[in-house]
């Protein structure tokens, strides 16, 4: 069987990890290949990880395509005319993003919706605002199946620093919407305060990358680490993980974290209560907070009391669920 990915371009984010992740278990057995048509911010780091698992193939104006499973990976795309160039006896629209956060979503479109099989959405958040119930269903995204060996496959990145000093990674893209002016108050509420902590940020943007590596450069408690293939480490060694995004679909990093075991700070976007419950196993910040000290309070001592807490977590990989709509 031949499945076709569909995204408008390849980049360092949690699309592409989810893609790599899918292509792993399906090209065991099928053909898997992933096509994208702007080159233009085209990631090459990604294209080589992708290509582990994947063909990968830009799709030229007028060229066709003939599968047997096409699966878009985007919500603004012009239906008519790609279903034109990717001719398939299924097609599969699967919901990362945030649904008619911009104008001409596909999901306005009748005849898209009249003709999609199947859309898949990563978290009931997104299920609900989509509200087409009888096209939808949940798959919640799943984590590397060698994540903890990947985790201890580097050494600690954290080894040189003190013991009672609070760890943090961040393991994101480096854009406007990930929360980077959060962070920032964040940071400068852990100064404030005389709270002893180091900051690994893990990843890459583009045009936004240069502006935050500008608005942290003069906190010397602050390291970006740049791409990381392998970013577990940084995690795995980690008090917590911070994702003060404005908005995540289903935070990937977070499930890696509590594989880990690792507990996370997020900002309380929808999806987030799906993830962390409040002051167990993480903690969960309003959107539009002013005043980031009481969420500071005791973090290294709530830290083990979190981790403690995800012992209990249990991983479950819905592959299956793929594998049931697929067949």
């Amino acid at each position: 069987m031949k499945i076709v990915f569909y995204n408008e371009t390849l980049l360092s984010g949690g699309i592409e990890k989810c893609i790599e992740l899918l292509s792993q278990y399906l090209n065991k057995d099928n053909e898997v290949e992933i096509v994208y048509v702007d080159d233009s911010i085209l990631d090459m780091n990604i294209v080589t990880l992708l290509g582990k698992n994947a063909h990968i193939h830009k799709l030229e104006k007028g060229e066709k395509i003939i599968a047997d499973i096409c699966i878009w990976c985007r919500i603004y795309l012009d239906w008519e005319t790609l279903r034109k160039q990717i001719i398939a006896k299924k097609y599969f629209l699967w919901v990362h993003s945030k649904p008619r956060a911009l104008p001409n979503c596909i999901l306005d479109n009748d005849e898209f919706i009249d003709e999609i099989d199947k859309i898949i959405c990563v978290s009931e958040c997104v299920k609900k605002e989509i509200a087409i119930p009888e096209k939808t269903v949940v798959i919640h995204n799943f984590v590397d199946s060698n994540i903890k060996f990947l985790a201890e496959e580097e050494s600690n990145p954290f080894f040189n620093v003190a013991e009672n000093c609070l760890k943090l990674s961040i393991v994101s893209r480096l854009s406007a919407e990930k929360g980077f002016d959060r962070t920032e108050k964040f940071v400068q509420s852990l100064i404030k305060n005389n709270i002893d902590f180091v900051l690994k940020i893990v990843g890459k943007g583009r045009n936004y990358e240069s502006i935050i590596k500008s608005n942290f450069s003069k906190y010397k408690q602050v390291e970006f680490i740049g791409y990381r293939e392998n970013p577990y480490p940084f995690i795995k060694h980690s008090d917590y993980i911070l994702v003060l995004s404005n908005y995540e679909t289903w935070g990937n990093v977070i499930t890696e974290a509590k594989v880990l075991g690792v507990p996370c700070i997020a900002s309380n976007f929808p999806s987030a209560p799906e993830q962390i419950t409040n002051n167990s196993n993480g903690l969960l910040i309003p959107l539009e907070c002013n005043n980031y000290e009481p969420y500071q309070k005791n973090l290294k001592r709530k830290s083990l009391r979190f981790k403690r807490e995800l012992k209990k977590f249990k991983y479950i990989n819905e592959i299956d669920k793929w594998k049931k709509i697929l067949e």
